[in-house]
């Protein structure tokens, strides 16, 4: 009886085992100064699904002791100083997304990091494989979309900026135009009204974030405003020349 409870129990733990999965990139690239989101998707067994839980991501290759932690959904006090205030999760632990962000990059973030979720009154567990984190230069910059630009015509100029970090980790666009140009912006739209005398003015679309920025410039082009060409209809017959 004992030896078939213990195989009973043996099955049990390992379907459940299966069923302990996480999605992680074994690679993540970072720019200084800028943002980041490290992807991360996790399943547990069904039956903990209404239990309370709490997700930890270390900056580390694995728990031990001693083991910085660069998150702690439940007790902030837990995570390092230096990742004070800069950590975060892009969604929510219940849909099974546990993806990190982390905001105003630095050299020493880089490292690896791995996941681990904790529920209240059941197992914990750590996600694997860990996650590189590489720090680069910053050297991103916008993208403007030109259009035609034609005199007298209002015109929209369209800015973007690739970023995986959403809400209060998105960098912010601003626009540097001639002072003389009628202008107003809408998030990362510019409409303007050029006039000839601005052929050849720039304008600047710029990507901030708290330490770094950039900018891209754009040299207009002005065209004449297009008008119709006039025709002469005569009803004079129209003779041969010799």
């Amino acid at each position: 009886m004992i030896g078939k409870s213990y195989f009973l129990l043996s099955l049990l733990q390992v379907g459940l085992s299966q069923e302990w999965k996480g999605d992680t990139p074994r690679e993540v690239t970072a720019q200084e100064g800028s943002c980041v989101q490290i992807p991360c998707h996790y399943s547990y067994p069904s039956c903990l699904e209404n239990q309370l839980r709490g997700g930890v991501w270390f900056n580390n290759e694995k728990q031990i002791p001693w083991a910085p932690i660069a998150f702690h959904s439940k007790d902030h006090s837990h995570e390092l100083p230096r990742f004070h205030h800069r950590t975060q999760l892009s969604g929510d632990l219940k849909d099974g997304d546990c993806s990190l962000i982390i905001n105003n990059i630095r050299r020493e973030d880089a490292g690896p990091y791995f996941f681990r979720i904790e529920f209240d009154n059941g197992p914990s567990h750590n996600y694997y494989p860990v996650t590189q984190l590489h720090v680069s230069d910053f050297t991103d910059k916008p993208t403007i979309f030109p259009a035609e630009i034609i005199a007298g015509k209002r015109v929209d100029v369209s800015c973007t900026f690739n970023t995986t970090c959403n809400g209060t980790a998105a960098p912010v666009l601003t626009w540097d135009t001639p002072t003389d140009v009628p202008a107003s912006v809408s998030t990362s739209v510019l409409t303007l009204i050029p006039s000839l005398k601005h052929h050849g003015h720039t304008l600047s679309c710029r990507v901030r974030y708290p330490s770094v920025s950039s900018e891209r410039t754009l040299v207009l082009t002005v065209q004449q405003k297009y008008r119709h060409p006039s025709f002469y209809i005569s009803d004079s017959p129209v003779l041969p020349r010799y």
